[in-house]
């Protein structure tokens, strides 16, 4: 059996024991060690959730996953180049006839073995699924940074050699961002957030931030310009989830001719923003939808990432309910850089 965080979708969950299935064909199942938790995970708890096959309950969340192959198949594992024992990263997005689908997001656990997100202590791999080896010599919660990289590495794709990257938000999507900026050859990273992310703020400072800016305190349209001699951003990146306003912000920082990207999902429709900004100043708006596990996971591997700074905090599973009052920011006194559950 395995044990499963099963979300209800009316902001309830429950800990259910699953039967682990055997592999079906081109599949395999995967011992999770651990998975990170991300703000989408707070939005699929209250019910809602941003993927296309996404809102079928009750269901297990968790798509930050690594863990190692408990069973596979010869063919299958010839195929996807790993074998039985080894630690893998798990890409979320599986490939099926009928479309993409996401782990963590889009199964009931009423479907097949349920067992298909990884706040579980399994995961039933399906045909389609893609899994990369991942270094053995750090803990599994540290590696599980691979997939919020894995977006941020392709968040980053306008940056360019020397360029000004200023990245809003310094929740875990931000902190990867800095990691991706520096790694795409930014010269100087810039992280904005309120006077509740102070903690954050200062942990982005570690991780390789030159600058961060609260905005409760300082005019950050006045201080970017103060920090680039007037030249504003080449470059910024909209990471922060929730209120909106934080685009009409990123049109203020950037100069003309630069780009924008939005990326961090928002709980309501945009208010003020003016098209005119895109024309008369030439801005370019990108999609922060892509995804390189590869790539993200080549870079752990390669040690460029410092998974310890961006490690956070870890509970077990048992202590699923301590592990998401803090990544809902509920615990008083307390804040972090990230929530991860170690299952095995």
């Amino acid at each position: 059996m395995s044990r499963a965080i099963v979300f209800n979708g009316d902001e309830t969950w429950e800990l259910r024991d699953l039967p682990v299935p055997d592999p079906q064909p081109g599949g395999a199942i995967l011992r999770v060690e651990a998975t990170g938790l991300c703000h989408s995970d707070i939005d699929h708890f209250k019910g809602h959730v941003h993927t296309s096959f996404g809102g079928a309950f009750p269901s297990i969340a968790g798509h930050e996953i690594v863990g190692r192959i408990e069973k596979i198949d010869a063919e299958t594992a010839r195929a996807w180049g790993v074998g039985e024992g080894e630690r893998v990263a798990v890409r979320e997005l599986l490939i099926t006839p009928n479309g993409n689908r996401i782990y963590g997001h889009d199964f009931s656990v009423d479907e097949g073995s349920g067992l298909y997100g990884g706040f579980a202590e399994h995961l039933e791999l399906l045909p389609g699924s893609e899994v990369f080896r991942i270094r053995d010599d750090l803990p599994a919660e540290e590696l599980t940074v691979f997939e919020p990289l894995s977006c941020a590495v392709t968040w980053v794709a306008p940056v360019r050699k020397d360029d000004v990257v200023v990245i809003e938000g310094p929740g875990h999507m931000g902190m990867a961002t800095i990691v991706a900026a520096r790694a795409a050859g930014a010269s100087a990273v810039i992280v904005t957030g309120k006077s509740q992310d102070r903690f954050r703020l200062d942990a982005a400072l570690k991780v390789g931030a030159d600058h961060v800016i609260d905005v409760d305190v300082e005019d950050p349209v006045e201080r970017v310009r103060e920090i680039t001699g007037n030249a504003m951003a080449d470059v910024v990146v909209d990471a922060a989830a929730g209120h909106p306003i934080t685009l009409n912000l990123a049109m203020d920082l950037v100069h003309k001719g630069g780009h924008v990207v939005v990326a961090g999902m928002k709980d309501r429709p945009l208010e003020g923003f003016h098209s005119d900004w895109i024309p008369t100043r030439r801005i370019t708006l990108h999609p922060g939808a892509g995804l390189d596990t590869q790539g993200a996971v080549a870079l752990i591997n390669e040690g460029k990432v410092p998974t310890a700074a961006l490690l956070g905090d870890t509970f077990r599973l048992e202590e699923f309910e301590q592990a998401f009052s803090l990544l809902t920011r509920k615990t008083p006194g307390r804040d972090t850089v990230r929530v991860a559950l170690r299952l095995a």
